[in-house]
Protein backbone atom coordinates (compact mmCIF):
# COMPACT_ATOMS: atom_id res chain seq x y z
CA UNK A 1 0.00 0.00 0.00
CA UNK A 2 1.33 3.33 -1.31
CA UNK A 3 -0.84 5.82 0.38
CA UNK A 4 -1.45 9.64 1.21
CA UNK A 5 -2.88 11.49 3.95
CA UNK A 6 -6.18 14.03 3.17
CA UNK A 7 -6.95 16.83 5.81
CA UNK A 8 -10.28 18.08 5.79
CA UNK A 9 -11.03 21.96 5.85
CA UNK A 10 -14.24 23.18 7.12
CA UNK A 11 -17.31 21.39 7.12
CA UNK A 12 -16.77 17.63 8.31
CA UNK A 13 -16.77 18.82 11.90
CA UNK A 14 -18.91 17.02 14.51
CA UNK A 15 -19.30 18.09 17.97
CA UNK A 16 -17.54 15.55 19.96
CA UNK A 17 -14.72 14.98 17.67
CA UNK A 18 -11.67 13.30 19.11
CA UNK A 19 -12.57 13.06 22.90
CA UNK A 20 -11.94 9.29 22.93
CA UNK A 21 -8.82 9.61 21.60
CA UNK A 22 -8.39 12.45 24.05
CA UNK A 23 -8.98 10.15 26.98
CA UNK A 24 -7.76 7.10 26.00
CA UNK A 25 -4.56 7.94 23.75
CA UNK A 26 -1.52 10.01 25.29
CA UNK A 27 -0.17 11.10 21.85
CA UNK A 28 -3.37 12.62 20.86
CA UNK A 29 -3.36 13.60 24.51
CA UNK A 30 -0.68 15.37 24.20
CA UNK A 31 -1.32 17.05 20.52
CA UNK A 32 -4.46 18.50 22.55
CA UNK A 33 -2.70 19.87 25.27
CA UNK A 34 0.40 21.93 23.47
CA UNK A 35 -2.49 23.50 21.21
CA UNK A 36 -4.51 24.25 24.27
CA UNK A 37 -1.69 26.46 25.49
CA UNK A 38 -1.08 28.62 22.50
CA UNK A 39 -5.17 28.97 22.10
CA UNK A 40 -7.16 31.28 24.13
CA UNK A 41 -9.89 29.23 24.97
CA UNK A 42 -10.07 26.12 26.04
CA UNK A 43 -9.69 23.25 23.30
CA UNK A 44 -10.77 20.15 24.77
CA UNK A 45 -14.50 21.57 25.90
CA UNK A 46 -14.51 23.21 22.88
CA UNK A 47 -13.75 19.63 21.01
CA UNK A 48 -15.86 18.02 22.94
CA UNK A 49 -19.17 20.47 23.55
CA UNK A 50 -18.49 23.87 21.71
CA UNK A 51 -20.97 25.56 19.02
CA UNK A 52 -18.86 25.18 16.69
CA UNK A 53 -21.70 27.40 14.53
CA UNK A 54 -21.50 30.35 16.52
CA UNK A 55 -17.64 30.73 17.19
CA UNK A 56 -16.17 29.86 13.74
CA UNK A 57 -12.98 31.71 14.56
CA UNK A 58 -12.31 28.68 17.18
CA UNK A 59 -13.27 26.54 15.01
CA UNK A 60 -10.41 26.82 12.49
CA UNK A 61 -7.44 26.40 14.94
CA UNK A 62 -9.34 23.75 16.72
CA UNK A 63 -10.12 21.89 13.58
CA UNK A 64 -6.46 21.87 12.75
CA UNK A 65 -5.42 20.91 16.44
CA UNK A 66 -7.74 17.93 16.15
CA UNK A 67 -6.38 17.12 12.63
CA UNK A 68 -2.60 16.81 13.85
CA UNK A 69 -3.61 14.73 16.43
CA UNK A 70 -4.84 12.47 14.38
CA UNK A 71 -2.27 12.28 12.09
CA UNK A 72 0.04 11.36 14.91
CA UNK A 73 -2.37 9.11 15.97
CA UNK A 74 -2.10 7.16 12.91
CA UNK A 75 1.54 7.28 12.25
CA UNK A 76 2.17 5.80 15.35
CA UNK A 77 0.49 2.54 14.02
CA UNK A 78 0.88 2.43 9.67
CA UNK A 79 4.10 3.12 7.72
CA UNK A 80 5.40 6.51 6.45
CA UNK A 81 3.12 8.13 4.03
CA UNK A 82 4.08 9.13 0.37
CA UNK A 83 2.69 12.60 0.78
CA UNK A 84 0.28 14.71 2.11
CA UNK A 85 -2.32 16.98 1.27
CA UNK A 86 -5.26 19.24 2.52
CA UNK A 87 -8.29 21.23 1.21
CA UNK A 88 -8.24 25.00 2.17
CA UNK A 89 -7.94 24.62 5.83
CA UNK A 90 -6.64 21.86 5.56
CA UNK A 91 -3.53 22.70 4.07
CA UNK A 92 -2.41 24.15 7.30
CA UNK A 93 -3.02 20.46 8.79
CA UNK A 94 -0.96 19.24 6.28
CA UNK A 95 2.19 21.31 6.69
CA UNK A 96 2.22 21.00 10.33
CA UNK A 97 1.82 17.24 9.83
CA UNK A 98 4.56 17.50 7.28
CA UNK A 99 7.18 19.34 9.28
CA UNK A 100 6.86 22.68 7.43
CA UNK A 101 5.42 24.73 10.30
CA UNK A 102 5.39 24.00 13.54
CA UNK A 103 2.14 23.31 15.49
CA UNK A 104 2.24 26.31 17.75
CA UNK A 105 2.94 28.56 14.09
CA UNK A 106 0.73 26.85 12.54
CA UNK A 107 -1.81 27.85 14.88
CA UNK A 108 -1.36 31.49 14.92
CA UNK A 109 -1.40 31.45 11.33
CA UNK A 110 -4.72 30.12 11.02
CA UNK A 111 -6.09 32.64 14.12
CA UNK A 112 -4.63 35.36 11.59
CA UNK A 113 -5.67 33.58 8.79
CA UNK A 114 -9.46 33.84 10.18
CA UNK A 115 -9.41 37.11 11.07
CA UNK A 116 -8.12 38.31 7.87
CA UNK A 117 -10.72 36.52 5.76
CA UNK A 118 -13.39 37.56 8.55
CA UNK A 119 -12.55 41.20 7.81
CA UNK A 120 -12.57 40.68 4.06
CA UNK A 121 -16.12 39.35 4.17
CA UNK A 122 -17.35 42.52 5.56
CA UNK A 123 -15.67 44.70 3.07
CA UNK A 124 -16.66 42.52 -0.23
CA UNK A 125 -19.24 39.98 0.99
CA UNK A 126 -20.90 37.14 -0.95
CA UNK A 127 -21.20 33.59 -1.01
CA UNK A 128 -20.43 30.19 -3.10
CA UNK A 129 -22.92 28.55 -5.15
CA UNK A 130 -22.10 24.44 -5.97
CA UNK A 131 -22.49 23.44 -9.41
CA UNK A 132 -23.05 20.61 -9.88
CA UNK A 133 -20.79 19.95 -13.33
CA UNK A 134 -16.91 19.29 -13.92
CA UNK A 135 -17.86 20.90 -18.24
CA UNK A 136 -15.65 23.61 -18.12
CA UNK A 137 -17.78 25.28 -20.87
CA UNK A 138 -20.78 25.12 -18.69
CA UNK A 139 -18.83 26.90 -16.30
CA UNK A 140 -17.05 29.46 -17.89
CA UNK A 141 -20.54 30.53 -19.60
CA UNK A 142 -22.29 30.49 -16.21
CA UNK A 143 -19.16 33.34 -15.16
CA UNK A 144 -20.02 35.25 -18.37
CA UNK A 145 -22.89 35.90 -17.01
CA UNK A 146 -22.63 38.58 -14.30
CA UNK A 147 -19.63 40.22 -12.84
CA UNK A 148 -17.96 39.52 -9.61
CA UNK A 149 -18.06 35.36 -9.65
CA UNK A 150 -15.72 33.01 -10.23
CA UNK A 151 -14.72 29.70 -9.99
CA UNK A 152 -13.38 28.72 -6.62
CA UNK A 153 -13.42 24.91 -5.95
CA UNK A 154 -12.68 22.11 -8.87
CA UNK A 155 -14.03 19.58 -6.82
CA UNK A 156 -14.74 16.91 -9.62
CA UNK A 157 -15.83 15.48 -12.52
CA UNK A 158 -20.20 16.93 -11.07
CA UNK A 159 -19.33 19.68 -8.59
CA UNK A 160 -17.88 22.70 -9.03
CA UNK A 161 -17.95 25.72 -6.66
CA UNK A 162 -18.58 29.27 -7.58
CA UNK A 163 -17.60 32.10 -5.57
CA UNK A 164 -19.35 35.82 -6.00
CA UNK A 165 -21.34 38.37 -4.64
CA UNK A 166 -24.55 37.45 -3.81
CA UNK A 167 -26.57 39.43 -6.67
CA UNK A 168 -24.04 38.01 -9.04
CA UNK A 169 -24.68 34.26 -7.82
CA UNK A 170 -28.16 34.51 -7.65
CA UNK A 171 -28.26 35.50 -11.21
CA UNK A 172 -26.25 32.98 -12.52
CA UNK A 173 -28.14 30.38 -10.12
CA UNK A 174 -31.19 31.92 -12.21
CA UNK A 175 -28.95 30.89 -15.81
CA UNK A 176 -27.73 27.56 -14.57
CA UNK A 177 -31.35 26.67 -13.96
CA UNK A 178 -32.68 27.70 -17.22
CA UNK A 179 -29.60 25.51 -18.67
CA UNK A 180 -30.90 22.04 -16.78
CA UNK A 181 -27.95 22.33 -14.74
CA UNK A 182 -28.41 21.64 -10.84
CA UNK A 183 -26.70 24.13 -8.68
CA UNK A 184 -26.72 24.25 -4.30
CA UNK A 185 -26.49 27.76 -2.69
CA UNK A 186 -23.43 26.72 0.50
CA UNK A 187 -24.35 28.51 3.86
CA UNK A 188 -20.76 29.65 3.89
CA UNK A 189 -19.99 33.74 5.19
CA UNK A 190 -18.36 35.03 2.18
CA UNK A 191 -16.73 33.97 -1.04
CA UNK A 192 -13.87 32.06 -0.12
CA UNK A 193 -10.88 31.63 -2.74
CA UNK A 194 -11.51 33.83 -4.89
CA UNK A 195 -10.72 37.87 -5.78
CA UNK A 196 -13.50 39.05 -2.63
CA UNK A 197 -10.73 37.84 -0.47
CA UNK A 198 -7.96 40.10 -1.73
CA UNK A 199 -7.99 41.86 1.08
CA UNK A 200 -6.73 39.43 3.62
CA UNK A 201 -3.82 38.23 2.37
CA UNK A 202 -1.48 41.92 2.96
CA UNK A 203 -2.88 40.95 6.99
CA UNK A 204 -1.91 37.03 6.34
CA UNK A 205 1.25 38.20 4.32
CA UNK A 206 2.23 40.15 7.82
CA UNK A 207 1.74 36.82 9.84
CA UNK A 208 3.60 34.59 7.61
CA UNK A 209 6.54 36.72 7.85
CA UNK A 210 6.50 36.05 11.44
CA UNK A 211 6.54 32.37 11.27
CA UNK A 212 9.26 30.32 10.92
CA UNK A 213 8.90 28.05 7.69
CA UNK A 214 11.00 24.49 7.04
CA UNK A 215 11.39 22.21 4.13
CA UNK A 216 8.76 19.76 4.70
CA UNK A 217 10.12 16.29 5.68
CA UNK A 218 6.60 14.90 3.87
CA UNK A 219 5.84 16.35 0.24
CA UNK A 220 2.68 18.13 1.06
CA UNK A 221 0.83 19.01 -2.02
CA UNK A 222 -0.65 22.39 -2.46
CA UNK A 223 -3.92 21.76 -3.99
CA UNK A 224 -3.35 25.82 -5.28
CA UNK A 225 -0.42 25.87 -7.08
CA UNK A 226 -0.54 21.81 -7.82
CA UNK A 227 3.27 21.71 -6.79
CA UNK A 228 4.95 20.60 -3.32
CA UNK A 229 5.66 23.14 -0.98
CA UNK A 230 9.30 23.97 -0.02
CA UNK A 231 10.36 26.31 2.83
CA UNK A 232 10.69 28.91 -0.51
CA UNK A 233 7.48 28.87 -1.55
CA UNK A 234 5.14 28.23 1.50
CA UNK A 235 4.77 31.91 2.42
CA UNK A 236 3.90 33.21 -0.98
CA UNK A 237 1.65 30.00 -1.87
CA UNK A 238 -0.43 30.30 1.51
CA UNK A 239 -0.78 34.19 1.00
CA UNK A 240 -1.99 33.51 -2.05
CA UNK A 241 -4.68 30.74 -1.60
CA UNK A 242 -7.35 32.67 0.42
CA UNK A 243 -8.24 34.13 -3.13
CA UNK A 244 -7.39 31.22 -5.66
CA UNK A 245 -9.28 27.90 -6.52
CA UNK A 246 -8.79 24.96 -4.97
CA UNK A 247 -8.29 22.06 -7.33
CA UNK A 248 -8.19 19.00 -5.65
CA UNK A 249 -9.60 16.65 -8.19
CA UNK A 250 -5.94 17.78 -10.16
CA UNK A 251 -4.43 16.92 -6.87
CA UNK A 252 -5.50 13.62 -6.40
CA UNK A 253 -4.71 12.95 -10.26
CA UNK A 254 -0.92 13.99 -9.35
CA UNK A 255 -0.82 11.83 -6.47
CA UNK A 256 -2.01 8.88 -8.74
CA UNK A 257 0.62 9.64 -10.93
CA UNK A 258 3.09 9.72 -8.43
CA UNK A 259 2.33 5.88 -7.62
CA UNK A 260 -0.30 6.53 -4.64
CA UNK A 261 -3.34 3.61 -4.63
CA UNK A 262 -4.72 4.31 -1.32
CA UNK A 263 -5.91 7.64 0.19
CA UNK A 264 -6.48 7.75 3.75
CA UNK A 265 -8.74 10.97 5.01
CA UNK A 266 -8.40 11.85 9.11
CA UNK A 267 -11.67 13.21 10.02
CA UNK A 268 -14.84 12.73 11.52
CA UNK A 269 -16.86 11.89 8.35
CA UNK A 270 -16.20 10.77 4.98
CA UNK A 271 -16.11 14.23 3.38
CA UNK A 272 -13.26 14.04 1.18
CA UNK A 273 -13.33 10.26 0.57
CA UNK A 274 -16.93 10.34 -0.98
CA UNK A 275 -15.08 13.68 -2.88
CA UNK A 276 -12.26 11.05 -4.05
CA UNK A 277 -14.41 8.41 -5.45
CA UNK A 278 -16.24 10.54 -7.70
CA UNK A 279 -13.20 11.68 -9.32
CA UNK A 280 -11.47 8.38 -9.73
CA UNK A 281 -13.42 5.11 -8.71
CA UNK A 282 -10.31 2.86 -8.48
CA UNK A 283 -8.50 5.18 -6.07
CA UNK A 284 -8.73 3.03 -2.78
CA UNK A 285 -10.50 5.48 -0.07
CA UNK A 286 -10.10 5.08 4.10
CA UNK A 287 -11.28 7.17 6.52
CA UNK A 288 -9.75 7.69 10.14
CA UNK A 289 -12.28 8.49 12.63
CA UNK A 290 -11.80 6.46 16.08
CA UNK A 291 -9.93 3.83 17.73
CA UNK A 292 -11.87 1.26 15.65
CA UNK A 293 -11.41 2.51 12.22
CA UNK A 294 -7.74 2.79 12.73
CA UNK A 295 -7.32 -0.79 13.73
CA UNK A 296 -8.97 -1.80 10.60
CA UNK A 297 -6.43 -0.02 8.07
CA UNK A 298 -3.47 -1.35 10.17
CA UNK A 299 -5.22 -4.78 9.83
CA UNK A 300 -5.76 -3.88 6.13
CA UNK A 301 -1.92 -3.05 5.78
CA UNK A 302 -0.38 -5.86 7.91
CA UNK A 303 -2.23 -8.04 5.65
CA UNK A 304 -5.08 -9.36 8.15
CA UNK A 305 -9.04 -9.02 7.10
CA UNK A 306 -10.49 -6.89 9.92
CA UNK A 307 -13.59 -8.45 11.97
Amino acid sequence: MQFAYVFNGQGAEVPGMGIDFYQNTLIFKEIIDRADAVLDFDLPEFLANGDFAAHPDDLQPALVAYSVAMHEVAFAELPPETALAGLSLGEYSALIAGGGLSLEDGLKLVAARGKAMATACQNRPGGMLAVMSGDQAVIQEACEQAPDVWPANYNGPKQTVLAGTHEALAAVEKWLKAQGVRAIPLHVAGGFHSPLMASAQPQLQVALKQANVFEPVIPVISTTALKPFTARNMRSVLAAQVAEPTKFAAVIAQLKAEGVDTIVELGPKPVLSKMIKRIDRKMTTHLISDAASLNEVADLNNGVKAD
